[in-house]
């Protein structure tokens, strides 16, 4: 074989665009409370260490609450400029959004009822497991 012939090879053999590492970075928050409808309440900041470069495939969360979840409940995951709405206290989401990779991430709270919260609304733990690639 020719030294041309045995370089092409190396080419289909050796591309010379790896794909990027991909992986999955956990962590957790305390919670907090809010006691009236109407009042959001944003978690401690996670702050994922990621590879340069990384983008979102999947994010898994779970939140412990001291009771039962208040009708009205919203739970978003947001970063500085956008917003996931979360459907449950726990599960899985395909990341289609531009969602940045690099957080911060925070879970935002708020009910959508006026007055008192009986039980008020105590969140203990926020987790959050992303997934990039």
């Amino acid at each position: 074989m020719t030294f041309r012939v045995l370089m092409l090879a190396s080419l289909f053999l050796f591309p010379l665009d790896a794909p990027a590492a991909s992986g999955s970075w956990s962590g957790t928050s305390a919670g907090g409370g809010v006691s009236v409808g109407g009042q959001i309440l944003s978690s401690r900041p996670l702050n994922p260490t990621l590879p340069a470069g990384a983008r979102l495939s999947r994010i898994s969360w779970r939140i412990s609450l001291l009771s039962p979840p208040p009708p009205g409940l919203q739970i978003k995951l947001c970063t500085q400029n956008r917003c996931v709405l979360l459907d449950s206290l726990s599960g899985n989401k395909q990341v289609t959004t531009s969602l940045t990779a690099s957080g911060p991430f925070y879970f935002v709270y708020s009910v959508e009822s006026r007055g008192q919260l009986a039980p008020a609304l105590n969140v203990i733990k926020n987790q959050l497991t992303i997934n990039y690639y």
